[in-house]
Parts: structure tokens; sequence; C-alpha cells
């Protein structure tokens, strides 16, 4: 079983998987409430969390705004460490986001998946991929956790 913000969840099959990601990213809320995130696939291996584009999220030139693309990682990541951490999550620790490219149209997915899962952290890698599938960003994160109880 994995801990869930205080709760287990069966270590299931994908179905099981699905449902703890989707519950998760509900309570990632209400921050990002306004971004319109989605979990397309949750397995075992990655967890992918789909962004929209959409003009309220968009710069001066129409592109979306970094801070948008983060929020989509940093949802995806905390996503992956609730479903794959030993403990209980605490929230985001650090986080390093190199953009690639700008993205204009479409929408964005966040691929995360767990480098490492320990006793007081989770670390995670985050591809960000346009509607075409072309990297648009990369991220690293950790994810601190306490110790189950």
């Amino acid at each position: 079983r994995i801990r869930h913000w205080g709760r287990l969840v069966p270590e299931g099959g994908d179905a099981d998987r699905m449902a703890a990601a989707r519950e998760a990213l509900e309570r990632s809320k209400p921050y990002s409430e306004g971004f319109d995130l989605e979990v397309i696939e949750a397995t075992s291996e990655l967890v992918r969390v789909r962004m929209a584009f959409a003009e309220g999220l968009t710069r001066f030139n129409g592109t979306l705004h970094g801070g948008a693309i983060m929020t989509l990682a940093d949802a995806a990541g905390v996503v992956s460490a609730t479903l794959n951490t030993k403990g209980e999550l605490a929230g985001t620790q650090q986080f390093n986001i190199s953009f690639l490219r700008p993205v204009s149209g479409g929408h964005v997915d966040a691929v995360a998946r767990t480098i490492h899962s320990g006793r007081t952290s989770v670390v995670l890698e985050t591809m960000l991929e346009d509607a075409e599938g072309r990297t648009v960003g990369l991220v690293t994160q950790t994810q601190a956790v306490r110790a189950a109880e």
C-alpha cells in the first residue's frame, strides 16, 4: 500500500492508480483551479498530466506563461510523488525548470517519473511536451516526505 496524504492507496492495477492520481490532482487545488489540468495516464512508471492551451495563461506574445507551465509540472510531480512515496507527502522542497521552446497552442503534457523514493524525499524528473510531442521543458524536483506512522 502507498500512503496518500494520510490515507492508504491500494497498489492495484492501473485503474486504481488512475483514480488515486485524479484524487491527488484534485487535492492540489485550489491553486491549480484555473489551469484546466487533467490526469491522462498513471502507471507505476509515470504520471502524465495535461494542460490545455488557454489565452488567459499567455504572455504578451501569445505563448504560454512560464508560471502556468511550472504549475503543470509541479502538479504532475506532486501526483507522481503521492503515488510513489513511502511516507506522507509534505510538499515541494526543490524545483528546477529549463524552458526549451515556447508553446503557442494545443496543449502541454507533463510526464513525471520518480527517480528516487526514500524515507525523507522523493526526487522526480518531468518532461514537458507540446501537442506534437516535442520537448518544451525539463524539470527536476524534490518532494519532502514525512515518515509513515
